[in-house]
C-alpha cells in the first residue's frame, strides 16, 4: 500500500466568498492534522479483510476475499462487521465481525438456524455490549403472519420489535443511555409500508418517508436521518422536531448517512459512495480538496473532520483518508469479479488519545 503525506498547510477557503448560484460553497476544512487523535479505517487490501490503526495495517483474522461494513473502537476494544463477496457500499448484510481480532460468524453468534431467512444490517458497541438488528424467520411460526420477525440483540440475546408474513428491515441502531434506538422499514400483514424508529420496543412512524437511514447524537440531541419528497431531513428525537438540510440530485439515496460530534451543534450529511459534495447543517458543501468523485464515509470529532473520499475508473479503484482536508493516507485497488476491488477504504473512526 502507497502512503501519501502532504505538507501541513493547505489554503483555508473562505465560505462566504465563495458561494456559487446553487448556494454551494467551498470545503471548511482548517488545514491542520490532530496530533492527539487515533484514526482507525476498515477496509481490504489484496483481498483480504483489514484495519489501520494511524497508518499501521491488522489483517483481520480469516478474512480473505470478505469485505468490512463498519469499524468502531471502545475502550481499546476494535470492532469490525464484515460481509461476504460484495463491497460494501453494494449491500449492507453483516455476516461476521470481530473483536479484537477474534472473528464471530454472526448467525451462529446470534443463534440463529442455519436454514432461517434473515437479513442483520445495523450494528452498534455501548459500554462494552454488543448490539445487531435486522430480520429473521421463524421456523415454527404460531401463525403465518409471523413468519418474519424484525429484531435487535444485546450480546446474543434477542428482543423481538415486530411480526409480519412480510419482510422487513433495521437501518439504523444507536443505544443512548438505557434506551435502544432502532430506525426500520415494516410491513404489515396487509402489505402497508411504514417508516420510523422504534424506541426500546415501541414503534414511532415518521409519516411515510421514502427511506430512512442512521442515528448520530450532537449536543442538541438524538438525531434521524431521512428523505421525504426528495428531500433530506433530520429528526431530532430528543426535541421531536424536525429540520430540513437539503435535496440531493441523485434519484435513489440508498446510502444516505449524518454524522455528528457530541460536544457540537452541527451535523453533517453524506451521500455515501455516489456524491461528490456533503452537507453541513444545511449548507452543501464541495469537497475541492480533492478530485476524487466520491464521498464514502465520514466522521466528526471535536471540530476535526475526517473523511473517506475514492473514485473508479478504467477497473481500478483509488481512495484517499482526509483530515481536515489533508490527505493522510491512499490505496489503490483493482477489480476483481463484477463489484469487488482487491483493495478499498471503507469505514472511519476516530478516538482522542
Amino acid at each position: 500500500m502507497k502512503k501519501l503525506f502532504l505538507p501541513f498547510f493547505v489554503s483555508i477557503l473562505s465560505m462566504l466568498n465563495s458561494c456559487s448560484n446553487t448556494g454551494t460553497v467551498n470545503d471548511e476544512t482548517a488545514g491542520t492534522i490532530p496530533q492527539s487523535y487515533d484514526v482507525y479505517i476498515a477496509g481490504r487490501e489484496n483481498s483480504k479483510a483489514c484495519y489501520w490503526k494511524n497508518n499501521v495495517k491488522t489483517d483481520l483474522t480469516g478474512g480473505d476475499n470478505l469485505s468490512p461494513l463498519e469499524i468502531k473502537v471502545e475502550n481499546s476494544n476494535v470492532y469490525v462487521t464484515g460481509s461476504i463477496g460484495m463491497t460494501p457500499t453494494s449491500f449492507k448484510s453483516i455476516h461476521y465481525f470481530w473483536k479484537n481480532n477474534t472473528k464471530n460468524e454472526i448467525k451462529q453468534y446470534l443463534g440463529i438456524p442455519f436454514t432461517a431467512q434473515n437479513d442483520i444490517t445495523a450494528f452498534a458497541v455501548n459500554n462494552g455490549d454488543i448490539y445487531f438488528a435486522g430480520y429473521v424467520e421463524n421456523l415454527i411460526p404460531a401463525t403465518p403472519t409471523q413468519r418474519y420477525e424484525l429484531c435487535y440483540w444485546k450480546n446474543g440475546v434477542k428482543t423481538i420489535l415486530h411480526k409480519s408474513q412480510y419482510i422487513d428491515s433495521a437501518e439504523g441502531l444507536f443505544i443512548n443511555g438505557s434506551d435502544i434506538y432502532v430506525s426500520a422499514r415494516i410491513v404489515d400483514n396487509n402489505q402497508n409500508i411504514d417508516r420510523g424508529y422504534f424506541k426500546n420496543t415501541v414503534f414511532n412512524s415518521l409519516g411515510q418517508p421514502e427511506h430512512i437511514f442512521n442515528f448520530a447524537k450532537n449536543n442538541n440531541g438524538l438525531q434521524l436521518l431521512f428523505k421525504n419528497d426528495n428531500k433530506y431531513y433530520s429528526k431530532n428525537i430528543t426535541a421531536n422536531t424536525e429540520t430540513l438540510i437539503g435535496n440531493y440530485d441523485l434519484p435513489v439515496p440508498f446510502y444516505g448517512k449524518i454524522a455528528a460530534d457530541s460536544n457540537a451543534s452541527d451535523i453533517y450529511t453524506i451521500y455515501s459512495n455516489a456524491g461528490y459534495n456533503y452537507f453541513k447543517n444545511s449548507s452543501v458543501i464541495n469537497a475541492s480538496f480533492s478530485s476524487l468523485h466520491f464521498i464514502q464515509d465520514i466522521f466528526v470529532l471535536d471540530g476535526n473532520l475526517y473523511m473517506i473520499k475514492y473514485t473508479t475508473t478504467n477497473n481500478t479503484y483509488l481512495g484517499k483518508v482526509f483530515i481536515n482536508g489533508v490527505e493522510t493516507q491512499s490505496i489503490n485497488g483493482t477489480q476483481n469479479g463484477t463489484v469487488n476491488y482487491t483493495s478499498t477504504f471503507n469505514s472511519i473512526y476516530v478516538v482522542e488519545n
